[in-house]
Protein backbone atom coordinates (compact mmCIF):
# COMPACT_ATOMS: atom_id res chain seq x y z
CA UNK A 1 0.00 0.00 0.00
CA UNK A 2 3.20 2.35 0.86
CA UNK A 3 3.91 2.02 -2.54
CA UNK A 4 0.35 2.92 -4.04
CA UNK A 5 0.37 5.90 -2.35
CA UNK A 6 3.87 6.88 -3.07
CA UNK A 7 2.84 7.20 -6.44
CA UNK A 8 -0.84 8.29 -6.09
CA UNK A 9 -0.30 10.89 -3.63
CA UNK A 10 1.78 13.16 -5.84
CA UNK A 11 -0.21 13.05 -8.73
CA UNK A 12 -3.29 13.83 -7.37
CA UNK A 13 -1.69 16.52 -5.26
CA UNK A 14 -0.18 18.15 -8.61
CA UNK A 15 -3.91 17.74 -10.08
CA UNK A 16 -4.99 19.42 -7.11
CA UNK A 17 -3.01 22.30 -7.58
CA UNK A 18 -3.55 22.61 -11.14
CA UNK A 19 -7.53 22.81 -10.50
CA UNK A 20 -6.64 24.84 -8.15
CA UNK A 21 -5.23 27.14 -10.46
CA UNK A 22 -7.64 26.43 -13.22
CA UNK A 23 -10.17 27.50 -10.82
CA UNK A 24 -8.27 30.49 -9.81
CA UNK A 25 -7.99 31.44 -13.01
CA UNK A 26 -11.74 31.40 -13.05
CA UNK A 27 -11.98 33.69 -10.15
CA UNK A 28 -9.70 36.47 -11.71
CA UNK A 29 -11.84 36.93 -15.03
CA UNK A 30 -15.31 36.72 -13.47
CA UNK A 31 -14.22 39.30 -11.40
CA UNK A 32 -11.38 41.27 -12.41
CA UNK A 33 -13.42 41.28 -15.97
CA UNK A 34 -17.01 39.99 -15.51
CA UNK A 35 -19.50 37.10 -16.30
CA UNK A 36 -19.48 37.93 -19.73
CA UNK A 37 -15.67 36.70 -19.91
CA UNK A 38 -16.06 33.48 -17.91
CA UNK A 39 -18.44 32.76 -20.81
CA UNK A 40 -16.01 33.49 -23.42
CA UNK A 41 -13.50 31.26 -21.70
CA UNK A 42 -16.06 28.35 -21.46
CA UNK A 43 -16.33 28.88 -24.89
CA UNK A 44 -13.21 29.14 -26.06
CA UNK A 45 -11.56 26.76 -24.21
CA UNK A 46 -12.48 23.10 -26.42
CA UNK A 47 -9.35 23.61 -28.53
CA UNK A 48 -6.71 23.64 -25.47
CA UNK A 49 -8.42 20.30 -24.51
CA UNK A 50 -7.77 19.01 -27.67
CA UNK A 51 -4.81 20.16 -27.97
CA UNK A 52 -3.95 18.24 -24.50
CA UNK A 53 -5.88 15.18 -25.49
CA UNK A 54 -3.28 15.32 -28.99
CA UNK A 55 -0.37 15.38 -26.44
CA UNK A 56 -1.96 12.67 -24.24
CA UNK A 57 -2.33 10.27 -27.21
CA UNK A 58 2.03 10.18 -27.05
CA UNK A 59 2.53 10.86 -23.94
CA UNK A 60 0.10 8.14 -22.35
CA UNK A 61 0.75 5.70 -25.12
CA UNK A 62 4.87 6.24 -25.17
CA UNK A 63 4.99 5.87 -21.40
CA UNK A 64 2.77 2.91 -20.52
CA UNK A 65 4.95 0.90 -23.26
CA UNK A 66 7.98 2.78 -21.26
CA UNK A 67 6.73 1.09 -18.37
CA UNK A 68 5.63 -2.51 -19.50
CA UNK A 69 9.62 -2.64 -21.44
CA UNK A 70 10.86 -1.90 -18.01
CA UNK A 71 8.84 -4.53 -16.07
CA UNK A 72 10.07 -6.91 -18.76
CA UNK A 73 13.39 -6.13 -18.24
CA UNK A 74 14.20 -4.06 -21.56
CA UNK A 75 15.56 -0.77 -20.30
CA UNK A 76 17.65 0.29 -23.80
CA UNK A 77 13.81 -0.36 -25.25
CA UNK A 78 12.21 1.82 -22.79
CA UNK A 79 15.00 4.71 -23.52
CA UNK A 80 14.43 4.84 -27.17
CA UNK A 81 10.48 4.56 -26.48
CA UNK A 82 10.61 7.78 -24.89
CA UNK A 83 13.10 9.55 -27.01
CA UNK A 84 10.58 8.52 -29.90
CA UNK A 85 7.53 10.04 -28.39
CA UNK A 86 9.48 13.45 -27.40
CA UNK A 87 10.31 13.66 -30.68
CA UNK A 88 6.47 12.92 -32.01
CA UNK A 89 5.33 15.46 -29.36
CA UNK A 90 7.42 18.11 -30.61
CA UNK A 91 5.86 18.03 -34.53
CA UNK A 92 2.95 18.24 -33.53
CA UNK A 93 3.07 20.94 -31.24
CA UNK A 94 4.76 22.71 -33.93
CA UNK A 95 1.56 21.89 -36.08
CA UNK A 96 -0.72 22.73 -33.03
CA UNK A 97 1.75 26.25 -33.07
CA UNK A 98 0.81 27.00 -36.94
CA UNK A 99 -3.21 25.93 -36.56
CA UNK A 100 -3.45 28.80 -33.57
CA UNK A 101 -1.41 31.46 -35.64
CA UNK A 102 -3.37 31.23 -38.66
CA UNK A 103 -6.92 30.22 -37.48
CA UNK A 104 -7.40 31.01 -34.66
CA UNK A 105 -10.66 33.25 -36.08
CA UNK A 106 -12.42 30.20 -38.04
CA UNK A 107 -12.09 28.10 -34.86
CA UNK A 108 -13.60 30.77 -32.73
CA UNK A 109 -16.69 31.32 -35.54
CA UNK A 110 -17.14 27.49 -35.28
CA UNK A 111 -17.62 27.26 -31.55
CA UNK A 112 -20.62 29.71 -31.99
CA UNK A 113 -19.24 32.25 -30.07
CA UNK A 114 -21.45 35.22 -29.97
CA UNK A 115 -20.33 38.45 -31.57
CA UNK A 116 -20.29 40.05 -27.97
CA UNK A 117 -17.71 37.41 -26.99
CA UNK A 118 -16.06 37.19 -30.42
CA UNK A 119 -13.15 39.03 -29.35
CA UNK A 120 -12.66 37.34 -25.85
CA UNK A 121 -13.02 34.34 -27.43
CA UNK A 122 -10.43 34.47 -30.90
CA UNK A 123 -7.79 36.32 -28.25
CA UNK A 124 -7.59 33.43 -25.80
CA UNK A 125 -7.55 30.90 -28.22
CA UNK A 126 -5.04 32.77 -30.42
CA UNK A 127 -2.91 33.09 -27.45
CA UNK A 128 -3.00 29.68 -26.30
CA UNK A 129 -1.90 28.72 -29.13
CA UNK A 130 0.76 30.64 -28.98
CA UNK A 131 2.13 28.64 -26.14
CA UNK A 132 1.52 24.93 -27.92
CA UNK A 133 5.62 23.45 -27.26
CA UNK A 134 5.52 24.33 -23.79
CA UNK A 135 1.16 23.18 -23.47
CA UNK A 136 2.59 19.71 -25.28
CA UNK A 137 6.00 19.04 -23.57
CA UNK A 138 4.21 20.16 -20.46
CA UNK A 139 1.89 17.13 -20.32
CA UNK A 140 4.27 14.68 -22.18
CA UNK A 141 6.94 14.68 -19.89
CA UNK A 142 5.60 14.86 -16.89
CA UNK A 143 3.53 11.25 -17.57
CA UNK A 144 7.25 10.26 -18.29
CA UNK A 145 8.62 11.25 -14.74
CA UNK A 146 6.19 9.33 -13.43
CA UNK A 147 7.25 6.78 -15.25
CA UNK A 148 10.75 6.75 -14.42
CA UNK A 149 10.18 7.02 -10.61
CA UNK A 150 10.06 10.23 -9.92
CA UNK A 151 6.69 11.17 -9.38
CA UNK A 152 7.70 13.32 -6.83
CA UNK A 153 9.20 15.39 -9.33
CA UNK A 154 6.24 15.44 -11.64
CA UNK A 155 4.16 16.96 -8.72
CA UNK A 156 6.87 19.84 -8.19
CA UNK A 157 6.29 20.49 -11.45
CA UNK A 158 2.87 20.49 -11.87
CA UNK A 159 2.69 22.80 -8.50
CA UNK A 160 5.35 25.11 -10.10
CA UNK A 161 3.96 25.68 -13.30
CA UNK A 162 0.78 26.40 -11.34
CA UNK A 163 1.39 28.73 -8.69
CA UNK A 164 3.39 30.88 -11.43
CA UNK A 165 0.07 30.49 -13.63
CA UNK A 166 -1.21 32.43 -10.82
CA UNK A 167 1.23 34.98 -9.84
CA UNK A 168 0.41 35.83 -13.39
CA UNK A 169 -2.81 36.02 -13.59
CA UNK A 170 -3.32 38.30 -11.11
CA UNK A 171 -0.41 40.52 -12.60
CA UNK A 172 -2.25 40.41 -15.82
CA UNK A 173 -5.86 40.80 -14.96
CA UNK A 174 -5.62 42.97 -12.33
CA UNK A 175 -2.37 45.49 -12.81
CA UNK A 176 -2.13 45.09 -16.52
CA UNK A 177 -5.88 44.83 -17.39
CA UNK A 178 -4.99 42.39 -20.44
CA UNK A 179 -8.31 40.52 -19.49
CA UNK A 180 -8.70 37.08 -21.25
CA UNK A 181 -5.60 37.64 -23.21
CA UNK A 182 -3.77 38.03 -20.16
CA UNK A 183 -5.17 34.69 -18.59
CA UNK A 184 -4.42 33.03 -21.80
CA UNK A 185 -0.58 34.17 -21.78
CA UNK A 186 -0.42 33.54 -17.71
CA UNK A 187 -1.56 29.42 -18.33
CA UNK A 188 0.90 29.36 -21.12
CA UNK A 189 3.99 30.60 -19.04
CA UNK A 190 3.02 28.00 -16.51
CA UNK A 191 2.89 25.72 -18.90
CA UNK A 192 6.49 26.62 -19.90
CA UNK A 193 7.95 26.63 -16.38
CA UNK A 194 6.41 22.98 -15.60
CA UNK A 195 8.18 21.94 -18.97
CA UNK A 196 11.72 23.75 -18.23
CA UNK A 197 11.85 21.51 -14.28
CA UNK A 198 10.79 18.45 -16.78
CA UNK A 199 13.78 18.77 -18.95
CA UNK A 200 16.05 19.53 -16.37
CA UNK A 201 15.28 16.33 -14.65
CA UNK A 202 15.45 14.41 -17.93
CA UNK A 203 19.10 15.99 -18.66
CA UNK A 204 20.68 15.46 -15.52
CA UNK A 205 20.02 11.71 -16.52
CA UNK A 206 19.17 11.01 -12.63
CA UNK A 207 16.82 8.37 -13.22
CA UNK A 208 16.36 5.65 -16.42
CA UNK A 209 14.82 7.58 -19.20
CA UNK A 210 17.45 10.10 -20.75
CA UNK A 211 17.63 12.11 -24.13
CA UNK A 212 19.71 10.71 -27.16
CA UNK A 213 18.88 10.39 -30.74
CA UNK A 214 16.75 7.42 -32.10
CA UNK A 215 15.02 7.05 -35.23
CA UNK A 216 10.72 6.86 -35.54
CA UNK A 217 9.08 4.37 -37.42
CA UNK A 218 5.84 4.25 -38.43
CA UNK A 219 4.72 0.96 -36.27
CA UNK A 220 5.96 2.48 -33.50
CA UNK A 221 4.04 5.65 -33.85
CA UNK A 222 1.47 3.39 -34.53
CA UNK A 223 1.94 1.15 -31.27
CA UNK A 224 2.31 4.41 -28.96
CA UNK A 225 -0.83 6.12 -30.79
CA UNK A 226 -3.08 2.73 -30.24
CA UNK A 227 -2.50 2.55 -26.33
CA UNK A 228 -2.85 6.61 -26.19
CA UNK A 229 -5.84 6.98 -27.94
CA UNK A 230 -8.29 6.05 -25.03
CA UNK A 231 -6.31 9.25 -23.08
CA UNK A 232 -7.24 11.13 -25.99
CA UNK A 233 -10.84 10.45 -26.23
CA UNK A 234 -11.19 10.96 -22.36
CA UNK A 235 -10.03 14.71 -22.49
CA UNK A 236 -11.54 15.13 -26.15
CA UNK A 237 -15.01 14.15 -24.10
CA UNK A 238 -14.67 17.15 -22.38
CA UNK A 239 -14.08 18.97 -25.12
CA UNK A 240 -17.11 18.11 -26.89
CA UNK A 241 -19.04 17.66 -24.04
CA UNK A 242 -18.60 21.36 -23.31
CA UNK A 243 -19.20 22.19 -27.05
CA UNK A 244 -22.64 20.41 -26.70
CA UNK A 245 -23.59 21.88 -23.57
CA UNK A 246 -22.76 25.37 -24.58
CA UNK A 247 -24.75 25.17 -27.98
CA UNK A 248 -27.83 24.01 -26.18
CA UNK A 249 -27.49 25.86 -23.25
CA UNK A 250 -27.17 29.24 -25.56
CA UNK A 251 -30.30 27.84 -27.35
CA UNK A 252 -32.66 27.69 -24.09
CA UNK A 253 -30.77 29.85 -21.70
CA UNK A 254 -28.50 32.46 -22.99
CA UNK A 255 -24.73 33.87 -22.67
CA UNK A 256 -25.87 34.02 -18.43
CA UNK A 257 -26.52 30.04 -18.40
CA UNK A 258 -22.78 29.90 -20.48
CA UNK A 259 -21.76 31.66 -17.62
CA UNK A 260 -23.35 28.90 -15.04
CA UNK A 261 -22.36 26.18 -17.10
CA UNK A 262 -18.73 28.09 -17.30
CA UNK A 263 -18.63 28.54 -13.04
CA UNK A 264 -19.78 24.62 -12.70
CA UNK A 265 -16.98 23.63 -14.85
CA UNK A 266 -13.98 25.58 -13.01
CA UNK A 267 -15.68 23.83 -10.01
CA UNK A 268 -16.03 20.47 -10.93
CA UNK A 269 -12.60 20.64 -12.13
CA UNK A 270 -11.43 19.94 -8.76
CA UNK A 271 -12.72 16.43 -8.38
CA UNK A 272 -11.80 15.74 -12.17
CA UNK A 273 -8.53 16.56 -11.28
CA UNK A 274 -8.19 14.31 -8.33
CA UNK A 275 -9.80 11.57 -10.29
CA UNK A 276 -6.81 11.95 -13.20
CA UNK A 277 -4.64 12.05 -10.79
CA UNK A 278 -5.77 8.73 -8.90
CA UNK A 279 -5.70 7.23 -12.84
CA UNK A 280 -2.01 8.59 -13.54
CA UNK A 281 -0.74 7.32 -10.25
CA UNK A 282 -1.95 4.16 -10.85
CA UNK A 283 -0.99 3.89 -14.38
CA UNK A 284 3.39 3.17 -13.65
CA UNK A 285 2.24 0.15 -11.02
CA UNK A 286 -0.56 -1.71 -13.58
CA UNK A 287 1.90 -1.42 -16.56
CA UNK A 288 4.87 -2.31 -14.64
CA UNK A 289 3.18 -5.25 -13.14
CA UNK A 290 1.26 -6.16 -16.15
CA UNK A 291 4.59 -6.41 -17.89
CA UNK A 292 6.11 -8.28 -15.09
CA UNK A 293 3.42 -10.88 -15.20
CA UNK A 294 2.57 -10.19 -11.53
CA UNK A 295 -1.72 -10.05 -12.03
CA UNK A 296 -2.43 -10.32 -8.43
CA UNK A 297 -0.66 -6.83 -7.71
CA UNK A 298 -2.38 -5.51 -10.53
CA UNK A 299 -5.88 -6.65 -9.18
CA UNK A 300 -4.80 -5.09 -5.78
CA UNK A 301 -3.64 -1.62 -6.74
CA UNK A 302 -6.27 -1.11 -8.97
CA UNK A 303 -8.84 -2.36 -6.31
CA UNK A 304 -7.28 0.51 -4.21
CA UNK A 305 -7.48 2.98 -6.79
CA UNK A 306 -11.03 2.23 -7.06
CA UNK A 307 -11.96 2.57 -3.24
CA UNK A 308 -9.97 6.14 -3.37
CA UNK A 309 -12.07 7.15 -6.42
CA UNK A 310 -15.53 6.57 -4.65
CA UNK A 311 -14.28 8.21 -1.13
CA UNK A 312 -12.79 11.06 -3.15
CA UNK A 313 -16.26 11.55 -5.09
CA UNK A 314 -18.73 10.78 -2.09
CA UNK A 315 -16.73 13.90 -0.64
CA UNK A 316 -17.08 16.02 -2.84
CA UNK A 317 -20.18 15.90 -3.74
CA UNK A 318 -20.92 16.64 0.46
CA UNK A 319 -18.95 19.72 0.17
CA UNK A 320 -20.88 20.92 -2.86
CA UNK A 321 -24.10 20.60 -0.89
CA UNK A 322 -22.65 22.41 2.45
CA UNK A 323 -20.60 25.16 0.40
CA UNK A 324 -21.91 25.52 -2.99
CA UNK A 325 -22.95 28.94 -2.54
CA UNK A 326 -19.79 30.12 -0.87
CA UNK A 327 -17.38 28.49 -3.70
CA UNK A 328 -19.64 30.07 -6.13
CA UNK A 329 -19.67 33.60 -4.70
CA UNK A 330 -15.96 33.49 -5.88
CA UNK A 331 -16.45 33.34 -9.35
CA UNK A 332 -19.53 36.13 -8.87
CA UNK A 333 -21.52 38.85 -7.04
CA UNK A 334 -24.36 38.38 -8.52
CA UNK A 335 -26.83 36.80 -6.08
CA UNK A 336 -29.29 35.89 -8.80
CA UNK A 337 -26.50 33.91 -10.81
CA UNK A 338 -25.10 32.69 -7.37
CA UNK A 339 -28.48 31.12 -6.78
CA UNK A 340 -28.83 29.48 -9.47
CA UNK A 341 -25.69 28.04 -10.14
CA UNK A 342 -25.64 26.15 -7.38
CA UNK A 343 -29.19 24.79 -7.85
CA UNK A 344 -27.30 23.52 -11.16
CA UNK A 345 -24.05 22.24 -9.62
CA UNK A 346 -26.53 19.56 -6.83
CA UNK A 347 -28.00 17.98 -9.77
CA UNK A 348 -25.30 18.62 -12.25
CA UNK A 349 -22.81 17.25 -9.38
CA UNK A 350 -24.43 13.93 -9.21
CA UNK A 351 -23.08 12.48 -12.30
CA UNK A 352 -19.32 13.08 -10.79
CA UNK A 353 -19.52 9.37 -8.82
CA UNK A 354 -20.23 7.34 -12.20
CA UNK A 355 -17.90 9.88 -14.27
CA UNK A 356 -14.85 8.98 -11.92
CA UNK A 357 -15.80 5.03 -11.76
CA UNK A 358 -16.02 5.34 -15.88
CA UNK A 359 -12.70 7.10 -16.47
CA UNK A 360 -10.62 4.89 -13.64
CA UNK A 361 -12.11 2.13 -15.99
CA UNK A 362 -11.03 2.93 -18.74
CA UNK A 363 -7.54 3.83 -17.53
CA UNK A 364 -7.59 0.87 -16.10
CA UNK A 365 -7.98 -1.27 -19.45
CA UNK A 366 -5.57 1.03 -21.27
CA UNK A 367 -3.07 0.10 -18.92
CA UNK A 368 -3.21 -3.49 -19.54
CA UNK A 369 -3.34 -2.98 -23.60
CA UNK A 370 -6.94 -3.43 -23.95
CA UNK A 371 -7.41 -0.32 -25.58
CA UNK A 372 -10.34 -1.31 -27.48
CA UNK A 373 -12.31 -1.89 -24.22
CA UNK A 374 -10.90 1.65 -23.16
CA UNK A 375 -11.74 3.14 -26.14
CA UNK A 376 -15.49 2.08 -26.39
CA UNK A 377 -15.60 3.27 -22.92
CA UNK A 378 -14.57 6.70 -23.77
CA UNK A 379 -16.77 6.90 -27.04
CA UNK A 380 -19.83 5.61 -24.51
CA UNK A 381 -18.88 8.85 -22.48
CA UNK A 382 -18.51 11.95 -24.72
CA UNK A 383 -20.67 10.86 -28.00
CA UNK A 384 -23.61 8.55 -27.10
CA UNK A 385 -24.08 8.19 -23.21
CA UNK A 386 -24.42 12.28 -21.85
CA UNK A 387 -24.75 13.38 -25.67
CA UNK A 388 -28.44 11.37 -25.91
CA UNK A 389 -29.48 12.62 -22.49
CA UNK A 390 -28.54 16.23 -23.79
CA UNK A 391 -30.86 16.16 -26.62
CA UNK A 392 -34.02 14.12 -24.93
CA UNK A 393 -34.06 15.30 -21.19
CA UNK A 394 -34.52 18.83 -21.50
CA UNK A 395 -37.38 18.49 -23.95
CA UNK A 396 -38.88 16.26 -21.74
CA UNK A 397 -38.18 18.83 -18.16
CA UNK A 398 -36.98 21.84 -19.31
CA UNK A 399 -33.92 23.61 -18.65
CA UNK A 400 -33.29 21.21 -15.34
CA UNK A 401 -32.71 18.09 -17.79
CA UNK A 402 -29.67 20.17 -18.87
CA UNK A 403 -27.77 19.83 -15.72
CA UNK A 404 -29.15 16.10 -15.35
CA UNK A 405 -27.69 14.88 -18.53
CA UNK A 406 -24.21 14.48 -16.71
CA UNK A 407 -25.22 11.72 -14.45
CA UNK A 408 -27.74 10.48 -16.95
CA UNK A 409 -25.48 9.92 -19.07
CA UNK A 410 -22.47 8.42 -17.40
CA UNK A 411 -24.64 6.29 -15.42
CA UNK A 412 -26.07 4.67 -18.55
CA UNK A 413 -22.44 4.10 -19.74
CA UNK A 414 -21.86 2.72 -16.21
CA UNK A 415 -24.63 0.25 -17.08
CA UNK A 416 -23.70 -0.52 -20.18
CA UNK A 417 -20.52 -1.83 -19.29
CA UNK A 418 -21.58 -3.70 -16.72
CA UNK A 419 -23.90 -5.54 -18.56
CA UNK A 420 -21.59 -6.12 -21.76
CA UNK A 421 -19.21 -8.03 -18.84
CA UNK A 422 -21.94 -9.87 -17.33
CA UNK A 423 -23.44 -11.09 -20.97
CA UNK A 424 -20.17 -12.16 -22.25
CA UNK A 425 -18.95 -13.22 -18.68
CA UNK A 426 -15.61 -12.04 -18.89
CA UNK A 427 -13.36 -11.83 -15.97
CA UNK A 428 -11.28 -8.04 -17.63
CA UNK A 429 -13.61 -6.11 -15.29
CA UNK A 430 -11.94 -6.14 -12.15
CA UNK A 431 -14.73 -4.30 -9.88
Amino acid sequence: MKKFFNYIIPAVIGMLVTSLYIIVDGMFVGKGVGSNALAAVNIAFPPNLIATALALIISVGGSTLVSIKLGEGKKEEAIDKFNESIIILIIMAIVLFIIGMFLSKPIAYILRAPDSLMDDVYNYIKFSFMFSIPLVLSQGLNCFLRNDGAPKIAMFAMISGSLTNMLLDYIFIFIFKWGVTGAAIATGLGEFVSMFIAIIYFLSKKGTLKFKKCKISINGIKEIAIIGFPSFLTESTIAVLTISFNLVILNRIGEEGVATYSIINYIITVISMITFGIAQGMQPLLSFYYGAKEESKVRYYYSLAFKSVIIVTVINYIIFILFGKNIISFFTSDVELINYTYTALKIFGLGTFFAGINILKSSYFQCIKLSKVSTTICVLRGFIGIQISLLILPQIIGNSGIWLSNLSGELLVFLVVKMFFIIKNKNLELV
